[in-house]
Order: C-alpha cells, then sequence, then structure tokens
C-alpha cells in the first residue's frame, strides 16, 4: 500500500481545524486584570496552572474589559490570531505596553 495514500472520510466529515494562537507575556497585562479581572471573567478564558491563561479571541466589546486586555486582543485581531496565550515566561513585545509587577 502507499505510504501517501489518503484515508477515505465518511460522508459528512472535516478534516481537523488549526486556529492561529497570538502569544505573549502576562506583563503586557496588570497585575489586577491578570490575576483578578481573569479570574471573574464570564468570557471564554481558561487559566494556564500558574503560568497565565488562553484566551479566545471574540468580538466582545472591549469597552467592556479592561484597556491593557482590550489591547492584547485588539493586537490578535490585527494578525488574523484566534486565541491568546499569556505566558510569564514568554518575552515581552514592542508593539503593546508593558507592566512590571
Amino acid at each position: 500500500m502507499d505510504a501517501q495514500a489518503t484515508e477515505a472520510k465518511a460522508p459528512g466529515t472535516a478534516a481537523a481545524a488549526t486556529e492561529p494562537m497570538l502569544v505573549l507575556s502576562t506583563g503586557h497585562l496588570t497585575e489586577e486584570t491578570c490575576n483578578l479581572f481573569l479570574a471573574e471573567y464570564e468570557g471564554p478564558t481558561w487559566r494556564k496552572g500558574d503560568y497565565g491563561w488562553f484566551i479566545y479571541v471574540t468580538e466582545d466589546a472591549e469597552s467592556e474589559l479592561p484597556p491593557d486586555l482590550a489591547a492584547c486582543l485588539a493586537l490578535a485581531r490585527a494578525k488574523g490570531a484566534f486565541w491568546v496565550m499569556f505566558d510569564r515566561d514568554e518575552a515581552q513585545v514592542d508593539e503593546l505596553p508593558a507592566y512590571d509587577w
């Protein structure tokens, strides 16, 4: 059998999707946003242990979000990302303000 052969798919099935993710330092969030707001936020967020957060880039009104988080999500949208992963060990980027906490 040819190693390059493709498997037949059942009707109505699709290939697995891949969505782009922007990786940012938690230093682009204030301590309040990172440790208080995100812990209570009812939007699509998932805690990444002690290291940060995964956030789905929604079309939520940015006026309802803290300005630091809104800026990060706007950058993600501009880059075509569907997700943002905030990680405390990631380097900071020039496009966003940084907060020292």
